[in-house]
C-alpha cells in the first residue's frame, strides 16, 4: 500500500524499492511526451510559415516534425511494446542523446537557416547527434527486440 501512495515519478525512476517492473514504461512515457512537444513545436512553425507566407524554415519544420514528432514517437511506441529494450542503460543514452540533439537542431537549424552564422557550428552537433540516437537505437533493438 505504500509504494501504491508513492507519485508516478518515484515508481518510474526506481526510487521506491522493488519498483523496477513498473519503471519499464518510463522510457517510453518521456519519449512520448517529447515527441508531443516537438510535434507542437514543427505544427506551429507551419503555421507560422503559412501565416507569414514565408517558407524560409521548411526544411527545418520538416526535420522537426519527421525527427522530433514521428521518430520520437515510434521510440516510445518500441520502448513500450518491448519493456526489455526500456530497462537497459543503452535506452537511457539514448533519451540523453537523443533529446539533447533534437533541442539543439530546435534552436539551431532555424536560425541557421534565418542566416545566423553564430548558428552555423551548432548544426552538424544536431544532425550527427541524431544519428548517434539512431545507432544506440539500432543497437538495442538488434540485440533485444
Amino acid at each position: 500500500a505504500k509504494e501504491t501512495a508513492m507519485s508516478d515519478f518515484a515508481l518510474d525512476y526506481g526510487a521506491v524499492p522493488g519498483a523496477a517492473a513498473r519503471a519499464r514504461p518510463a522510457i517510453a512515457r518521456v519519449f512520448l511526451c517529447l515527441a508531443v512537444g516537438y510535434g507542437l513545436v514543427g505544427m506551429g512553425m507551419g503555421l507560422y510559415m503559412g501565416g507569414a507566407e514565408d517558407w524560409t524554415l521548411a526544411p527545418a519544420h520538416a526535420h522537426i516534425n519527421l525527427l522530433g514528432w514521428v521518430t520520437t514517437a515510434l521510440y516510445a511506441l518500441v520502448y513500450r511494446a518491448a519493456p526489455a529494450m526500456a530497462e537497459t542503460r543503452t535506452a537511457r543514452w539514448h533519451l540523453g542523446v537523443s533529446t539533447s540533439a533534437m533541442l539543439l537542431m530546435i534552436v539551431a537549424f532555424p536560425l541557421h537557416l534565418l542566416g545566423v552564422e553564430a548558428a552555423d557550428p551548432l548544426v552538424a552537433p544536431a544532425m550527427i547527434g541524431q544519428v548517434a540516437g539512431m545507432i544506440l537505437f539500432a543497437s538495442l533493438a538488434i540485440r533485444r527486440f
